[in-house]
Formats: structure tokens, C-alpha cells, sequence
């Protein structure tokens, strides 16, 4: 081809047609500059091309995150709730008259109070490897964009907040291990699966319900983790909830 246009070019010098050879010369200029517009917008679309294809890959695996993240972060309010309610129970057993409940009923608020902390764990393998590799740019949709990149925020946040509760959980479990009976707190068969042996002192916990000290750890402990499910978790689960909905309005 361009043996082609040079053989043209020459045979109008030959001629002695210059006017004709600048017009045909930047003809051939312009059809040159088109060519290579043509190849630039086929390389963009092909570029473009190959983003939505992996901006696709990564709504898919986002939206299996994400929706694995609420669930656990469902199970972990219910589990929050339910230490707060025995919370709550053991709370309203507290004062200075003899308790109405026996070792083993006390040992179970107790336990199911404080056995299990509160950490909500979500998975971000996909998310850090889309913001640590630069991809996150890819995302068309300007919302799921902020969504994605404030989102490690947000669990700042709840983490502070499961922080505060923790630090309630450990020094409620620091007083009664300081005033109580640690083994009677596992005496009942829901608890003695440790290979921990009965203890030989006389003393119980029951005289714990009469502590001014325990009750305002309850109170702390039940104040951060009300906090904690009606504002942390909840705003999470709203952000959590808007980004799985504005993943699956650009799932193709």
C-alpha cells in the first residue's frame, strides 16, 4: 500500500503536476491521521472493553462478600442481644436482699453473658485487593465507588465501639473472678466439658447480686452493647445493604 501511494506521488512529480501533488499529499495526510484516530478509538474500545469485563468479574465476587458479611453480621447483633439479655436479667436480680435464684442459675446468666465475645469479622479479601491494586477506579457507578472505599471506615467505627464493650465484658469477668468462685461459675453440666474438677471452697457467687461494684459493670456492659446494635451495627448493616443494592443494579 505504501508502494502504492509513493508510485502515485512520484508519477505526479514526473508530470510536473505539483498542485495536484499537494492536494493528493495531504490527502494522504489526512487518510493517515484517520487511520491512526480509528486505531486509537479501536485500542480505547478494546481497553474499555476489557475493564467492564473485569468490573463485571469483581461486582460478582463483591456480591458474594458483601452478602456473606451480613449474614454474619446478623448472627453477631443476635449474639450481642442475646449476651444482653442475660445481661439485663442478672442486672434486675441485683440488690441488697437475699438472691431468688440458685449457684447454677447464676452461673448460667453469667456465662451466657460473657462466654462468647463480640467481634463482628467480615471478609475483605476481594475489597483490599481491589483498593490495594488501584482497581477500584474501574467501577462506573460513582456511589459504589464511595460506598467501596468509606466502607473500611465504617468498620473503624464499629471497631472502636466493640472495643469500648470488650473492656465492660473483661472487668465484669475480672470482679468475679476477684470476689466469686471461678469453678462454680462451670458446675453445671452445660459448662464442665473443660476437665476442670469441682472446687472444695465453701464460697459461691450468690453474694455477687449484692455487689454495687458488679451492678455498675452491668450497667456498662449493657449500655456499650445497646450502643453497639442500635447504632454501630445497625448503620453497617444500612451501608452494607446499599452497597449489595447498588452491586446488583450493575451486575450484568
Amino acid at each position: 500500500m505504501i508502494k502504492f501511494f509513493r508510485k502515485i506521488r512520484q508519477d505526479l512529480l514526473s508530470k510536473s503536476k505539483t498542485g495536484k501533488y499537494f492536494k493528493y499529499a495531504i490527502g494522504e495526510i489526512i487518510l493517515v491521521v484517520i487511520g491512526i484516530l480509528i486505531a486509537l478509538q479501536i485500542n480505547n474500545w478494546n481497553e474499555n472493553s476489557k475493564e467492564r469485563n473485569v468490573e463485571q468479574e469483581y461486582l460478582v465476587s463483591l456480591n458474594e462478600e458483601f452478602n456473606y458479611n451480613i449474614i454474619e453480621l446478623e448472627k453477631m447483633i443476635k449474639r450481642n442481644g442475646f449476651n444482653l439479655d442475660n445481661a439485663i436479667e442478672l442486672s434486675n436480680l441485683m440488690g441488697p436482699d437475699n438472691p431468688s435464684i440458685t449457684e447454677n442459675e447464676f452461673a448460667d446468666l453469667v456465662m451466657d453473658m460473657t462466654n462468647i465475645e463480640v467481634q463482628y469479622r467480615p471478609n475483605k479479601a476481594v475489597l483490599d485487593e481491589i483498593i490495594s491494586s488501584g482497581k477500584l477506579t474501574i467501577f462506573s457507578n460513582e456511589k459504589l465507588k464511595f460506598g467501596l472505599s468509606a466502607y473500611n471506615g465504617k468498620l473503624s467505627k464499629v471497631r472502636f465501639q466493640e472495643e469500648e464493650h470488650a473492656v465492660t465484658r473483661m472487668e465484669i469477668i475480672a470482679m468475679l473472678n476477684a470476689s466469686g468462685n471461678a469453678k462454680k461459675l462451670l458446675a453445671n453440666k452445660k459448662w464442665n466439658t473443660f476437665g476442670i474438677g469441682e472446687s472444695k471452697f465453701d464460697l459461691g457467687n450468690l453474694h455477687l447480686l449484692k455487689s454495687q461494684e458488679l451492678e455498675n459493670g452491668l450497667v456498662d456492659f449493657i449500655l456499650t452493647g445497646r450502643y453497639l446494635n442500635s447504632g454501630y451495627y445497625s448503620e453497617l448493616k444500612n451501608e452494607i445493604d446499599l452497597i449489595l443494592e447498588l452491586i446488583n443494579d450493575e451486575i450484568k
